[in-house]
């Protein structure tokens, strides 16, 4: 009986020490993220391969996740993604957001860029009680893609170039096969220049 009694004392203790650990891990959690500041960034593009917290990286540093996206109420072609960033992200008024790729599985995160030491912090350039917005600019997958149709239409004008040179080859080839007396040939000279006359000298 008394060692029944001690093992249910020893269960409860541990369940209520499991309980507590849990409430404090969370309430650390929630107080290292209340000074996270949030961020509106507007794409351009396709945000396909992001999902709502995801990673925000820095010039590579790990600085706040992706809280929300949704299609641009006033403009259908964009897209408005909100981020919570670390408070001592260096965020500046002259920094740019990014989308990169992740490896070789198709999913993107958000890389920002920039920042002068001499430009102004983006939250202390925002009028109170805006979000602070940080300016886009296409990624470079997008970018090669744009260019993809040039690039293409250059190729295909190199293509017929070739193949007119090819033709070209062809027929002289056959030419020598039919009359090959025309390699003994020597090119055609042209005709001397005529040396225009000289006036006379004055005696």
């Amino acid at each position: 009986m008394e060692s029944d009694k001690r093992y249910f004392f020893e269960g409860l203790f541990i369940i209520v020490f499991t309980l507590a650990a849990a409430l404090a891990f969370a309430w650390l959690a929630k107080t290292g993220h209340r000074d996270d500041v949030t961020y509106r960034i507007r794409f351009n593009e396709s945000v396909s391969g992001m999902a709502v917290g995801d990673t925000v990286k820095f010039r590579g540093v790990d600085m706040g996740s992706v809280k929300a996206m949704a299609i641009d109420e006033a403009d259908p072609r964009r897209v408005r993604v909100e981020v919570r960033l670390r408070k001592d992200a260096p965020v500046k008024t002259d920094t740019k957001a990014s989308l990169k790729l992740k490896g070789i599985t198709g999913a993107v995160f958000i890389e920002l860029d920039g920042g002068s030491p001499n430009a102004q912090l983006l939250v202390a350039a925002t009028s109170a009680g805006q979000v602070p917005e940080i300016p886009s600019e296409k990624s470079k997958l997008t970018t090669a893609l744009d260019q993809l149709p040039a690039v293409v239409q250059k190729f295909s004008a190199l293509e017929d170039k070739t193949a007119r040179v090819l033709n070209d080859v062809g027929e002289v080839t056959q030419k020598v096969k039919e009359n090959p007396s025309l390699l003994l040939r020597r090119p055609k000279q042209p005709p001397p220049e005529e040396k225009a006359p000289q006036p006379p000298k004055a005696p």
